[in-house]
């Protein structure tokens, strides 16, 4: 059912919402902020209503409403809530089959897309939402933490490997990355706060080597690191949403540019049920492989 935008209702009460042709097609689980507009205002949207509802089911996903393995809402149903024609439903049905964030289960129905196959290489440089998204799987990173921290205050060893002194600062923020839902990897990350002025936590939802490159022109060449295995305290479990004790994998180490420069210092938590570590190695002349590889 369609329906005008009522502009004497706070933005923060609409419901969210499709843009049609016909006007406003509301969904009724959720709220999207709005801009207030005025009466005489017309809304402008490019973007085709089947990408616009695309993008709302991945965003259900990436927070955790429906998690891997759950059924997704039939044809009928997402037709039915967000008010839109069920071929419009069907399209979208078919596009999120296609980038592999759904699986069809002929007979019984469809379904939220397992995790598997994402692995974060240790001999090559990579994004953990471009791995994500080659991967079919609908990533999202919430900012748990960001602060400027004076080099004083720094624990010794990033202090050395960022070759802060004196009044140097770097900036400190945690991130906790998720794959289809599911919380995958915890980071703790300094960045000397030199090289990234501006910073911002809203900035940091998305691939911070795209940020650095697009923002800053700052191209990373290499990361050293060491690996080792941890038992998650009572807070990082909690943030895990897993029990005290259990297991990870703890990439820790330093990412610089070409001339050697240090960028930032990092500790990669690895879920241990989710990841194990591989490694391949060959005789002289064909290439080894070392990776993070999620457990299928």
């Amino acid at each position: 059912m369609s329906q005008r935008y009522d502009s004497q209702l706070p933005y923060w009460t609409h419901p969210r919402r499709i843009i049609t042709e016909g006007g406003w097609s509301t969904g009724h689980t959720s709220v999207n902020v709005v801009p207030k507009m005025e009466a005489d205002q017309q809304i402008i949207v490019n973007e085709p209503v089947h990408q616009q509802l695309a993008k709302i089911c991945r965003a259900e996903i990436a927070s955790g409403k429906l998690r891997p393995e759950d059924r997704f809402p039939s044809e009928r149903t997402l037709a039915a809530k967000y008010g839109v024609h069920r071929s419009t439903a069907n399209k979208v049905i078919s596009q999120l089959i296609a980038e592999g964030v759904l699986i069809l289960k002929p007979g019984i129905g469809t379904f939220v897309a397992p995790i598997r196959g994402l692995h974060t290489s240790l001999r090559q440089m990579e994004s953990f939402t471009d791995a994500a998204l080659s991967a079919g799987m609908v990533p999202k990173t919430d900012v748990l933490c960001f602060r400027k921290e004076a080099a004083h205050e720094l624990p010794q060893h990033v202090r050395e490997s960022l070759g802060l002194k004196g009044r140097a600062s770097a900036v400190y923020f945690e991130r906790l990355r998720v794959a289809n839902g599911e919380p995958v990897i915890l980071e703790y990350r300094w960045v000397r706060s030199d090289l990234v002025p501006g910073l911002t936590a809203a900035r940091l939802t998305g691939s911070f080597y795209h940020y650095l490159e697009e923002q800053h022109k700052i191209f990373l060449t290499g990361e050293r690191h060491t690996i080792h295995a941890k038992n998650l305290d009572k807070h990082e479990a909690q943030k895990f949403k897993l029990p005290v004790g259990s297991a990870v994998l703890v990439v820790e180490g330093s990412g610089f540019t070409q001339a050697e420069d240090p960028v930032w210092y990092q500790i990669l938590y690895y879920r241990g049920d989710r990841y194990e570590l591989q490694n391949e190695v060959h005789v002289l002349g064909r290439p080894s492989t070392f990776a993070v590889q999620l457990r299928a």
